[in-house]
């Protein structure tokens, strides 16, 4: 695009007149012509001069596929970091347990929010480090993108949030530590938020500021960066696969939740059969509408022995013990070993509700 013909004709004056360019970039400026538009003039002006037309670098981008990837980076950023953090307050409620602060589906919530953390570490890490990796490279072959507009708004963006998400982590840790919550525990997520949050500051803000430094110092660091970042994320990982188990183990265990569900419901349909046909248990488990009869995985038929008056059980097979990290009651009453087992009921006392009944994943 050809600069103004006004800027023109005033360059072409005063370069004839012996004015340098940088004289004429800072006269003109003052009067609120943009640098771009005065460095295009003087572009037309040496090309009419010499007759050849300034070339373009080719491969340097556009400030559209910049920003494109960075916002990608920062997402993926976003998504790993969260997660870190959550699976990490997970770890630490379970490792520094306070009775107080947990209630009776806490195993069962933590197991599911500790999968969605691993598995959102799983994906976002390694997008974010090709990202990285690829942003590096293309910035070696073209320094001056360290410099680039769009670098600089997004990261600033992206530490805008960051710091939001990091001040909303602490604040949460602090609520739970003034009301009342053990002080190991809250001192814990409280060096997780502040590893995390510096170690972000440190990466992009420092970048920012040495953005006009050495770029051999400059993609050193981005290597031990990324190099400490995988050695934490590895860490997380181990802990948190310890933590939740191998999935074919998460799913023996939601089979086993669902049969005590299972179990749950067919007892409160007999707690109200015994309470609405004159105290009487079903002859068997047929005479019961709208409720499981069938193991889920087995099909199997669930066992069912009336007793004397409104006594009664409940069997089922079991593929493991039951985990009662909790220590409520309910967990208690509801807990079982490998194998055939048979729970004991009283129809005429409404059964308590399995722990997990309440969380929202379904265990």
């Amino acid at each position: 695009m050809p600069a103004s013909r006004d800027i023109s004709d005033f360059i072409e004056r005063a370069k004839a007149n012996g004015i340098s360019d940088e004289s004429l970039v800072g006269i003109l400026s003052a009067r609120g012509w943009p640098e771009k538009e005065v460095y295009r003039a003087l572009a037309d002006h040496y090309e009419q001069s010499i007759g050849i037309e300034v070339p373009d670098r080719r491969g340097a981008g556009t400030p559209a596929k910049d920003a494109f990837f960075y916002l990608l980076i920062f997402s993926a950023l976003a998504t790993w970091t969260i997660a870190f953090a959550s699976l990490a307050f997970t770890l630490i409620d379970r490792w520094l347990a306070d009775t107080l602060f947990s209630s009776g589906y806490a195993a069962a919530y933590d197991v599911s929010s500790a999968s969605w953390s691993l598995a959102s570490i799983i994906v976002a890490f390694p997008v974010y480090l090709l990202l990285s990796r690829a942003v590096v490279r293309d910035v070696r072959a073209h320094p001056e993108k360290l410099n680039s507009p769009v670098r600089k708004w997004l990261t600033y963006l992206a530490l805008v949030i960051a710091a939001c998400v990091f001040i909303g982590d602490l604040i949460t840790a602090l609520t739970y530590f003034l009301q009342g919550e053990i002080t190991t525990r809250f001192l814990a997520k409280a060096f997780v938020v502040l590893v995390l949050s510096g170690g972000v500051f440190f990466y992009y803000f420092g970048g920012l500021k040495d953005a006009d430094s050495a770029a051999r110092r400059k993609f050193a660091r981005d290597m031990w960066m990324a190099a400490a970042s995988a050695v934490c994320v590895a860490v997380i990982l181990a802990f948190g696969f310890g933590f939740t188990g191998a999935p074919k183990t998460l799913r023996t265990q939601r089979a086993d939740s669902r049969r005590v569900q299972d179990l749950y419901e067919l007892s409160q349909q007999i707690s109200n059969r015994w309470n609405v046909r004159g105290h009487q248990l079903p002859g068997h488990l047929d005479e019961l509408l709208d409720v499981p009869l069938a193991d889920p995985v087995t099909r199997g038929t669930y066992g069912y022995r009336p007793g004397d008056g409104s006594k009664y059980q409940l069997c089922a097979w079991f593929a493991m013990p039951s985990r009662n990290d909790d220590g409520s009651a309910q967990a208690k009453q509801w807990s079982h070993p490998a194998g055939y087992y048979c729970y004991s009921f009283d129809a005429a006392e409404p059964p308590g509700t399995p722990s997990f009944a309440y969380s929202p994943f379904g265990f």
